[in-house]
């Protein structure tokens, strides 16, 4: 008895000792709403989080911290923004109570929602309370207590894979049905709900400009050729179209030509003869990040005559047929596929320097004198080619110019045997750690208003409990202090990850410093060395190139003369 009475007591003189300090237990709720449109709808995050409030209210002892929410999320897995921001706080010490609306807002995984309840909180000396399902770790005396709570958690989940379940089959009954289900209609198509189905309807605006575009390439007609008659005629892009609802641009107006993409699109697309060609595959399966794997037979729905057609069969499959001359022109008895392709050595570095965009590595394969084909690779501008306002004057750079250049760049701008790698090392480490000495002392200063902030919190508490203040003036300053806390949480965040940033990127160029020490211009340049080396090439017209190294702050500016 004298045992039992001590622990009492020593329980008893925490809880007033926390008592003084403002409260016992730091709150956190958590509000989820699920993906699943018919899953309460008229439970809103709003509503989730006040029924919380209001029980914590009914503690007593407990301060409402933050609440955590995530909107459209599933409960099937944990890797949800709000959760693992919660998780973060709980590890912080900033938190240790965490309420929910009940166990399915939390998570519907039970094994996994089971770990966190039963193992991880209790090992955290966090506190779980799930409003309308009774439950409060606090207060577990009754085994029958634990077998509701394990019984409701596999409920929930139960309930997750049906509702699943049901949707697939609901799709694939529809696309049976030749319903369309998917979001937006086809370029020329527009799509009304008749009973249970969706079904595509000529828009009779884009359903000339569709016609003209298969029977153009019906008739041999180049990409280029269409699209330039489509700028001509100041023809919207579909998603232009889509956006406006005008198929013309105004005189006013900047135009935009179409892209190659969007023509090969439309022209190879069945919907356009009247059949539904749609995939079955649909969310993601409970606790997996994958998408369903279905058998090639039950992937796609393939449903005739289901719409009015744009095109005759006639004309789609003329269209179709000199898609397959020209596959089988390009790559005749599979001739490309004998000669490999090389790595990208330069793969995601290459930009152009007038418009800004990513390069795109190109090939073509040519004869020696020797007989002997092999592939050459050139850098272009996407932006090249193109016929409106966004055309640029940059037409690319060869992989062979590039790499010449680079190795110029490397031989003048670096005295290899005099360089030390101690000394250049060193010096970078200094650098990186006087950036991180700054980095050190915002997150110092913003510690210390944080405990500035949780002292006034819990001052103002005393003040309310001892009455010097209203209620309703300490909620208006306990929400100040909240947000004041929020913001300096995320400053705080930001600087911990521009410290590993800075850790990163020194690391990255003392490994930079190393290779270039070992290469020698006879060395042939690849992919892994140029990751050390290169962080960005800019490629201008005249083939002239700007290189920014990893390891060096200043950019060097070659041209194609330097190599020659």
């Amino acid at each position: 008895m004298a045992r039992t009475s001590k622990r009492e007591k020593k329980g008893l003189y925490a809880k007033q000792a926390r008592a003084v300090m403002g409260s016992v237990w730091k709150v956190g709720i958590y509000a989820r709403l699920s993906v699943d449109s018919n899953d309460r709808k008229n439970e809103s995050i709003d509503t989730q989080i006040e029924i919380a409030k209001e029980y914590i209210g009914l503690i007593g002892d407990a301060e409402l911290i933050e609440c955590y929410t995530d909107l459209g999320k599933t409960g099937t897995n944990f890797n949800r923004e709000g959760f693992e921001r919660m998780m973060v706080d709980i590890r912080r010490r900033r938190i240790n109570c965490v309420v929910v609306k009940d166990f399915s807002r939390f998570g519907r995984n039970y094994i996994e929602t089971g770990n966190y309840i039963e193992k991880i909180f209790p090992f955290m000396k966090v506190r779980f309370i799930a409003v309308t399902d009774g439950y409060d770790s606090e207060h577990m005396t009754d085994d029958n207590l634990q077998l509701s709570m394990n019984l409701k958690n596999i409920v929930n989940e139960l309930y997750a894979k049906d509702i699943a379940q049901k949707v697939r089959t609901a799709k694939k009954v529809k696309q049976e049905m030749g319903s369309y289900t998917g979001g937006v209609p086809p370029y020329g198509y527009s799509v009304e709900k008749i009973g249970d189905r969706k079904v595509l309807y000529p828009d009779m605006g884009a359903k000339e400009i569709v016609v003209r575009i298969f029977e153009m390439f019906a008739a041999g007609r180049t990409y280029k050729e269409i699209i330039e008659e489509l700028y001509k005629r100041k023809i919207r892009c579909p998603m232009a179209y889509q956006t406006t609802g005008e198929i013309c641009y105004p005189e006013d107006e900047e135009l935009h030509q179409w892209s190659l993409g969007t023509l090969k699109k439309i022209l190879t697309n069945p919907v356009y003869i009247g059949t539904l060609f749609q995939s079955r595959r649909s969310g993601k399966a409970c606790r997996s990040h994958k998408r369903h794997e279905v058998d090639e037979e039950n992937d796609i729905s393939v449903v005739e005559h289901t719409h009015e057609p744009l095109v005759s069969e006639e004309l789609f499959y003329k269209v179709s047929e000199r898609f397959e001359r020209q596959s089988k022109c390009s790559n005749r008895n599979g001739f490309s596929k004998k000669i490999p392709q090389s790595e990208d050595v330069f793969k995601d570095m290459v930009y152009c320097g007038r418009c800004g965009h990513r390069m795109i590595r190109n090939m073509s394969i040519i004869a020696l004198s020797s007989g002997e084909r092999v592939r050459r690779y050139y850098y272009a501008c996407p932006n090249r080619r193109k016929i409106d306002n966004s055309k640029c004057e940059c037409q690319g750079i060869s992989f062979l110019t590039l790499e010449a250049l680079i190795k110029v760049a490397l031989e003048k701008e670096f005295a290899f045997s005099e360089m030390c790698p101690k000394d250049y090392c060193k010096e970078n480490m200094q650098e990186a750690e006087k950036r991180k000495g700054t980095i050190h002392r915002k997150i110092c200063e913003s510690v210390q208003k944080q405990d500035e902030l949780a002292l006034m919190g819990s001052e103002l508490y005393l003040r309310y409990r001892n009455g010097e203040l209203s209620r309703e003036a300490f909620l208006v300053e306990k929400v100040k202090i909240g947000e004041m806390l929020t913001a300096l949480k995320v400053q705080m965040e930001k600087l911990e990850r521009q410290e590993k940033i800075i850790d990163k990127e020194a690391d990255s160029v003392n490994q930079s410093i190393k290779e270039i020490l070992k290469w020698e211009s006879s060395h042939k340049l690849d992919r892994e060395l140029a990751e050390c080396l290169i962080k960005k090439i800019n490629v201008y017209p005249k083939q002239q190139v700007e290189i920014v190294f990893n390891y060096r702050r200043n950019e060097l500016f070659y041209g194609r003369e330097a190599h020659e």
